[in-house]
C-alpha cells in the first residue's frame, strides 16, 4: 500500500502529563508502518464537556502510514493501553488519548472509526495545535483548511501553547 500522511491529536489530563505525550509520540513513532513527520508545540487546555477535572496538555502530530485506517486505530489503541490508559466514561480524566483526525482525504463512518474525527472542527484544543503543522490541510468533508476551521471554531475555551515539543522527530 502507498503510504498516506495522517494527523493525530494526543492529549493528557492526568499524572504525567507531559511525559504522557512523549511516551505517546515515540510509542507512535516505533509502530511499524509509520513515520513521524512533524510535532506541534505543547498546548494546555480546559476540558471541554465535563469540565470538573485537571487541564490537559495537547499537542498534533503529522505521521505518514502505510496502514489501513482500522490497522491505525487498533495499534493507538495498543499505545494508549501499554501505556496505561484507564478506559472512564466519556469526557472524563484520561491518562493518554491518541485520536485520528485526518487519514489523507478520507471519509469513513463505522460503528468504531469516523474519519475525519467527528467533533475535530468543533474543538479549539485540536485545531490550534493542528494549524500549527498543517493550517493548509483541507477537511475532506467541509473544504475548508484547517486555518479556516479554528478562525470559524464557536468553541471559546482555553487554549494556550506552553512550549515546543521536547524531542525531535528521528
Amino acid at each position: 500500500m502507498e503510504e498516506a500522511e495522517s494527523y493525530l491529536a494526543l492529549g493528557s489530563n492526568l499524572g504525567d502529563r507531559l511525559g504522557y505525550l512523549k511516551d505517546g509520540v515515540e510509542s507512535v513513532s516505533r509502530i511499524p508502518g509509520v513515520t513521524a513527520v512533524k510535532l506541534s508545540g505543547v498546548y494546555e487546555t480546559e476540558p471541554v464537556g465535563v469540565t470538573d477535572q485537571p487541564l490537559f496538555l495537547n499537542m498534533a502530530m503529522q505521521i505518514r502510514t502505510v496502514l489501513e485506517p482500522d490497522e491505525l486505530l487498533k495499534v493507538l489503541k495498543g499505545v494508549e493501553e501499554k501505556l496505561g490508559r484507564v478506559h472512564r466514561e466519556r469526557w472524563r480524566e484520561r491518562e493518554i488519548d491518541i485520536d485520528i483526525i485526518f487519514y489523507a482525504d478520507r471519509r469513513i463512518v463505522s460503528d468504531h472509526l469516523t474519519i475525519p474525527h467527528g467533533s475535530a472542527h468543533l474543538r479549539r484544543f485540536v485545531l490550534e495545535p493542528l494549524s500549527e503543522i498543517a493550517s493548509a490541510f483541507e477537511h475532506p468533508a467541509f473544504h475548508k483548511t484547517v486555518k479556516q476551521l479554528l478562525d470559524a471554531c464557536p468553541d471559546t475555551s482555553g487554549v494556550h501553547r506552553l512550549q515546543e515539543f521536547a524531542r525531535p522527530v528521528s
